[in-house]
């Protein structure tokens, strides 16, 4: 009985050991930076202006998931002479579902600008991830009836 009572002890003595070890490497495993829980949803926003008088329109931002430092917005790729502004922006610590927006982006456009559809950008960054989507920029010579 002597003998078995040592083997198991012995089996036992060692496979805590290995699970000391595999805990202790646990810490290093953690280290890695987690990637981005959550991300910018694309509404396929269009929008039209009028070449003649330009003019301001309004963009959401809708954020899906879970983030832990404040989000930036903003947009790019815009026409020569436009302007932005943000209201509810930086977006605090928190957590959406994607179906309410939480800010806004504003894109002024001059009088004059070339007619045509443009498909500029908006993004959003909390400091890590950057997050983009198109957005459409419909100018016509005289009216936004039917764009």
């Amino acid at each position: 009985m002597q003998p078995i009572r040592r083997t198991v002890a012995v089996l036992l003595i060692l496979a805590g050991l290995t699970l000391v070890s595999l805990l202790g490497s646990a810490p290093a495993l953690a280290a890695k930076p987690a990637a981005a829980t959550w991300t910018l949803v694309d509404y396929h926003q269009r929008t039209c202006y009028v070449s003649a008088r330009g003019g301001t329109n309004y963009y959401g931002i809708w954020i899906s998931g879970k983030w832990s430092h404040k989000i930036n917005i903003g947009a790019s790729a815009l026409p020569a002479g436009a302007a932005q502004w943000n209201s509810y922006a930086p977006i605090p610590p928190g957590s959406s579902d994607g179906v309410y927006s939480l800010a806004y982006v504003a894109v002024q456009l001059p009088p004059g600008t070339p007619v045509g559809t443009v498909t500029s950008t908006l993004w959003a960054n909390d400091g890590t991830t950057t997050e983009t989507v198109p957005i459409t920029l419909v100018v016509n010579a005289s009216s936004c009836r039917r764009y």
